[in-house]
């Protein structure tokens, strides 16, 4: 008695769903469910046909190859269904058993799809953990910086550096055309050695403000590069736990959601008549070789009167 149903794949791990209720692990679950045995050892089978065989013993592994024959799984290409036929002595037998195999396939693929989905929140939670910590370390560094520094923002005492320096240097500027002009007019003048003292003055405090901004190795220039390092490294971690949050969110909203799953187009029922065993063609099978044998035998009896004669 035959019995088949109708799946559609969803995705290519269907493909292992089938290779599932072909193994032993989903016979193993068939067993705890459905009286397999008693399915095959009916007494509406014939002696040779049953399980286990006159010649067995009734081991599970002899029981799987038996029930490898009773379930066939044939999958199209083209249409991409699968179809999924089982046969028993009783067409009852055969609906059970088919129905059950349905349900453990879905099961499976059920329990592959969430593992799955598990996997991908993990893995996304562990990416915004990493995230989170390389944001706080990036932090924790600039910290470090502006306490050993003892500034906020170099790039913002550079611009008070520089301000300082042009100041100086319009006030050395105006200081220089002062003493040419009274050197011009006063030669003499008792201010000149004053004027003089002043612009020399300007001069320094205007070359120390310069190497405090760059040429020397207690300037400001390397400061500012070190700390546009730490905020581009801030600057970097923040987009990627920004990234991580977003990939946490799309994972999340995927485990709300069976992916896979097996769709029954075709749904197992009972059917009208056995199709096994097919009783005229084994008949005629019979009736055939029979033929030819007595006909061998007629002809090889009728050859040896001949050659006796």
């Amino acid at each position: 008695m035959l019995q088949n149903s109708g799946i559609t794949r969803s995705q290519d791990d269907t493909f292992s769903v089938q290779e599932y209720i072909r193994s032993r692990d989903a016979l193993a679950v068939v067993q705890d469910s459905l009286p397999l045995r008693r399915y095959y050892d009916s007494t509406h089978g014939d002696v040779l046909a049953r399980f286990p065989a006159p010649w067995e013993s009734g081991l599970f592994e002899e029981l799987f190859r038996y029930y490898s024959k009773r379930v066939q799984i044939v999958h199209n290409d083209t249409t991409g269904i699968t179809v999924l036929r089982t046969s028993a002595f009783l067409p009852q037998d055969a609906l059970a058993l088919n129905k059950e195999l349905l349900d453990i396939g879905n099961a499976r693929l059920i329990k592959m799809n969430e593992r799955a989905r598990g996997d991908a929140v993990r893995f996304a939670t562990a990416e915004v953990e990493g995230a989170e910590h390389r944001m706080i370390e990036a932090q924790k560094n600039i910290t470090l910086f502006r306490n050993k520094e003892l500034m906020i923002d170099p790039k913002l005492n550079s611009v008070s550096m520089v301000e300082l320096m042009s100041r100086i240097s319009s006030e050395l500027a105006v200081s220089r055309a002062n003493l040419a002009e009274t050197r011009s007019t006063a030669p003499d003048s008792s201010s000149i050695p004053y004027m003089t003292s002043r612009i020399d003055a300007l001069e320094k405090q205007l070359a120390t403000e310069r190497s405090k901004v760059a040429g020397s190795d207690g300037s400001i220039a390397p400061r500012i590069a070190d700390y546009e390092a730490l905020m581009l490294q801030r600057e970097f971690s923040n987009k990627a736990l920004i990234s991580a949050l977003d990939s946490l969110k799309t994972a999340r909203a995927d485990a709300r959601r069976q992916q896979l799953y097996l769709e029954v187009v075709v749904a197992p029922n009972l059917p009208d008549q056995a199709e096994l065993p097919l009783a005229m063609k084994n008949i005629a099978i019979v009736l055939f070789v029979t033929s030819i044998g007595y006909l061998l035998g007629w002809l090889l009896l009728t050859a040896i009167r001949d050659h006796g004669s």
